[in-house]
């Protein structure tokens, strides 16, 4: 019975219209609108931007349909990732050029397009079925974004993955399989690249402006294929940090380079740290003191 109501839900026209309308008169709280969803495009709005992005359904798409997002507060209340999103905006208004690794459909990379149209940004994303969704938010923009339908690492060539049967993933490992035991997986090859590889063949020794790295504790690898941009660059990072173990990879990579670390909770201000460590939510900020000043931050 339940899964016919669904498969009913599913086929009830004119729903992106009806909710559009509804969103423009009143903000109903998570536990109403994560049972409001529909497939379409539809406008995020952003203050005063906005950008166009495909809903497929998923939890990520209805946050942003209904809460939207500005530089204040992003998805307040929400289980996503509001506080890194404003910080996020924040950073994109000087970054001219940008890296977004573990791009997933390109909530980040949108961002960085609609904040700073100047932008040059690169979206990483090696599992076809979710690349393809990448281009396609980039195509519906009419944005410029260079989608890579590869993995960074610290090896260029080939790797494994271990991808669901879900229609949408978005978590996968390189060379690692870290879904519960209890779900099925199917092993998938997919190409991978060192950042120095990729860089030196755009020609123009390019310095990277910021970075939002978000690859499932495949950190460090991507990190040590930067080669000498790490130190040529030193950019503001956003950095997904999901273990002590992964976080001291990264420290003792970042160590020397003028890194401040911001334990990003996605409740309250972020909070700095001597060291790094697991994040209190997903993610830390790195960036040096001066960056920090413009944000706002307390060291």
């Amino acid at each position: 019975m339940k899964q016919a109501l669904k498969t009913l839900y599913s086929h009830l026209p004119l729903k992106r219209e009806l909710f559009t309308v509804l969103r423009s008169v009143y903000s109903p709280p998570k536990s109403v609108y994560q049972h409001l969803h529909f497939r379409g495009p539809f406008t995020v709005p952003m203050g005063e931007r906005k950008f166009l992005i495909h809903h497929y359904g998923t939890n990520v798409e209805n946050i942003l349909f209904w809460e939207g997002l500005s530089e204040t507060s992003p998805a307040v209340g929400s289980d996503w990732e509001g506080v890194s999103l404003a910080l996020w905006m924040k950073l994109c208004q000087k970054s001219r050029f940008v890296l977004d690794v573990g791009a997933n459909t390109g909530v980040f990379s949108l961002i960085a397009k609609t904040m700073n149209p100047a932008a040059e940004v690169h979206a990483f994303e090696p599992v076809t079925r979710v690349y393809e969704r990448l281009c396609a938010n980039n195509k519906l923009n009419g944005f410029d974004i260079h989608c890579v339908e590869k993995a960074l690492s610290n090896f260029d060539g080939q790797a494994e993955v271990y991808d669901t049967f879900d229609e949408h993933t978005y978590s996968v490992t390189v060379n690692k399989n870290l879904h519960d035991p209890w779900i099925k997986t199917r092993k998938v090859i997919i190409k991978t690249v060192r950042l120095d590889t990729y860089l030196e063949a755009l020609g123009g020794n390019p310095k990277i402006d910021l970075i939002k790295l978000d690859v499932e504790t495949h950190e460090p690898e991507v990190l040590e294929g930067m080669g000498p941009y790490l130190m040529h660059s030193r950019p503001p990072m956003l950095v997904e940090v999901l273990s002590d173990e992964i976080a001291a990879r990264v420290e003792e990579l970042v160590k020397d380079l003028g890194y401040l670390y911001f334990n990003i909770s996605e409740v309250g201000k972020p909070r700095h740290q001597k060291h790094l460590s697991k994040s209190d939510h997903f993610n830390f900020l790195l960036c040096d003191q001066s960056r920090a000043a413009e944000l706002g931050l307390e060291t």
